[in-house]
């Protein structure tokens, strides 16, 4: 597998273009945890605590499932996170750490700032913080890789570079959440 080929193609993929002017991601107040299931298929093996009001939905003319406010639109709205499919194999994540880290020194159109292995719910995952993009165009995203299989999940994060700073703590706490459902059929808290 060509890591950095493969990367970049997640890369563009994850980070929509169009900036909006982004209202609060997470209202205070009550949450619940929520279940990943397509229209059609069997349901992924993770839930995450989102706050009371959002739902998961698929939006026709996008892959993956959309978590947000019934009101936020994908690609580009900030409150929305994305949970999408991802080839890179999550066996060994101190060496998907170290790829990204050996891409970002090679490629100056993205950097990733933030970028670490760590167990969420008893998974090794990957927490990744990458910026692109220039001017108007500039958008931070925090993605959380999950194994699921042979490959990944990413749950995907993203807002204007501006914007993100303030946005940090609200993604963190939902991301941060993510825990995989319990043989038994219920998620693991």
């Amino acid at each position: 597998m060509r890591f950095s080929a493969t990367f970049l193609t997640l890369l563009a993929t994850a980070l929509p273009v169009a900036a909006v002017s982004p209202a609060a991601v997470a209202p205070a107040g009550a949450t619940h945890r929520v279940e990943l299931r397509a229209a059609q298929g069997a349901p992924l093996p993770y839930t995450l605590e989102v706050p009371g009001d959002w739902e998961v939905r698929q939006v026709a003319g996008y892959p993956g499932l959309w978590i947000g406010p019934a009101d936020a639109k994908p690609p580009e709205d900030p409150r929305l996170i994305w949970v999408r499919g991802s080839r890179i194999d999550l066996a060994e994540p101190d060496k998907v750490v170290a790829n990204i880290k050996a891409n970002d020194a090679q490629h100056p159109e993205w950097s990733a700032p933030r970028v670490e292995a760590r167990e969420i719910g008893g998974v090794r995952c990957v927490l990744v913080q990458m910026d692109s993009g220039e001017g108007d165009k500039a958008r931070s995203s925090l993605t959380l890789k999950v194994p699921f299989q042979k490959v990944s999940v990413d749950f995907v994060a993203s807002a204007p570079r501006a914007e993100f700073p303030r946005m940090l703590p609200a993604y963190e706490k939902i991301l941060l959440s993510v825990r995989p459902v319990a043989a038994a059929g219920g998620p693991k808290k």
